[in-house]
């Protein structure tokens, strides 16, 4: 894929953050009774800002932050640096199951083929062969190649399919927007819309979740949940580690790391509701 050039990182003592949130009365940004080690709830929720405009960002596929950049204009190879087979990048697993604003999709059991559903007497449509995983935005359809693990992306209206990355780690998307953890987890990226060109907005990462709206990322080292201000360029915590967290329209939910129950994030001060009990691991 194609990156963009890369500046400097901020000088020291330069502002580039966004104000941090007012912490929860207890400290933490979920609730105390998560049973979560002190270490990694920072005492405050803390914005991060990200990579400047313009920063170069390592293919999704690179094999670590010593990665080369391609050159402007020049597409990235679909395997990793270091000569790792492009099959050793593709990520296992992942969805099966996905739905944009109006079809659902699955992949078959052998994974041999995508199909959509018809809506009419459980009837299914082939609309691509294999797949390792799918992904959806509100009108559009993601898929992974089994082999290379390069995301591609389904034209509906003509029935084609077009590569637009390298391997990542995982995907998700936004109503608009498709975001890609590489396969390092080095930073996120999001896809410009054009070829397969993808433009970094944070650095190290282990897992993203969507909303319609909104971006979260998971901290690669504390394991804290972080909201993106796409329009500010930037990361606020909001909460601190948790099990797997999952998004509607207008809501935010999270697992504690024990199972032991569901939140809801109030959207206010980095403070956590708790709706439910114990979850299955």
């Amino acid at each position: 894929m194609v990156v963009a050039n890369q500046n400097q990182q901020p000088r020291h003592g330069e502002d580039t953050a966004a104000p941090a949130v007012t912490a929860s009365p207890n400290g933490l940004s979920l609730p105390s009774d998560l049973n979560l080690p002190s270490s990694s709830l920072p005492g405050s929720p803390a914005t991060a800002a990200v990579t400047p405009s313009g920063e170069a960002a390592s293919p999704l596929s690179a094999s670590g932050p010593a990665a080369s950049v391609p050159t402007p204009g020049r597409i990235a190879p679909s395997s990793p640096a270091g000569g790792v087979p492009p099959a050793a990048a593709a990520a296992p697993g992942g969805p099966t199951v996905a739905a944009t604003g109006a079809h659902l999709y699955r992949i078959t059991p052998d994974h041999a083929a995508v199909e959509e559903y018809t809506g009419k007497d459980g009837a299914w449509t082939k609309v691509r062969g294999a797949a390792g995983s799918i992904f959806t935005s509100a009108t559009t359809l993601y898929a992974t190649d089994p082999a290379s693990g390069d995301i591609e992306q389904y034209d509906r209206g003509r029935g084609t399919w077009t590569r637009i990355g390298n391997p990542g780690s995982g995907f998700a998307a936004t109503g608009d927007h498709l975001y890609g953890v590489s396969v390092n987890h080095f930073g996120v990226f999001e896809y410009t819309g054009a070829g397969d060109s993808w433009k970094q907005v944070r650095g190290a990462t282990d897992r993203i979740f969507t909303s319609r709206t909104t971006l979260y990322a998971t901290d690669l080292t504390t394991g804290d949940i972080e909201q993106y201000d796409r329009g500010r360029g930037t990361w606020t915590r909001i909460g601190g580690p948790g099990a797997t967290f999952a998004a509607t329209d207008d809501h935010l939910y999270g697992v504690s790391p024990d199972h032991s129950g569901v939140f809801e994030y109030t959207g206010a001060n980095g403070a956590w509701t708790k709706i439910g009990g114990p979850v299955a691991p």
